[in-house]
């Protein structure tokens, strides 16, 4: 009887270690999408004109960090009243995902847009590197870079 309870236990631990191990990437892979598809919107809202610098780097500040937030504050100093293509629709998917024993998080993601601009409306789709850190227990992109 005692043995079944041991055999029992040790299967109930390796299901709950292997579910651990298992869903972890699922997580970050979530979250960097999360990521991806806040700074779709909060650089579209700025682009369009929804919404104001001091606000648009406020929100910036809170999903990145480095040189990328430092490249998107560059660019939208830079940005005057420009016929840029504006992002109607997105759909991000991450191709991979992993976390470093350091907390970094690398991988690939695809991000398929419809853009709208003088043309009219189109599609197009890019691959991107991506990196990310956790800071204050919290996650921010470091790096999205087209491939």
């Amino acid at each position: 009887m005692k043995k079944l309870y041991v055999v029992n236990l040790c299967v109930l631990l390796i299901m709950f270690l292997t579910a651990g191990i298992v869903g972890r990437p699922n997580t970050d892979n979530q979250q960097i999408k999360e990521l991806i598809a806040g700074r779709i919107i909060v650089l579209n809202d700025f682009y369009s004109q929804k919404s104001s610098f001091d606000k648009t780097e406020g929100e910036l500040k809170k999903i990145e960090k480095d040189s990328l937030l430092k490249n998107d504050l560059t660019l939208m100093e830079a940005y005057s009243a420009t016929d840029m293509d504006r992002i109607q629709e997105y759909k991000i998917k991450i191709r991979s995902c992993r976390r470093s024993s350091y907390g970094i998080i690398k991988g690939k993601a695809e991000i398929s847009y419809v853009m709208s601009g003088q043309q009219g409306k189109w599609q197009d789709k890019q691959q991107y590197y991506f990196t990310a850190e956790d800071q204050n227990r919290k996650t921010k992109l470091t790096q999205l870079k087209k491939i």
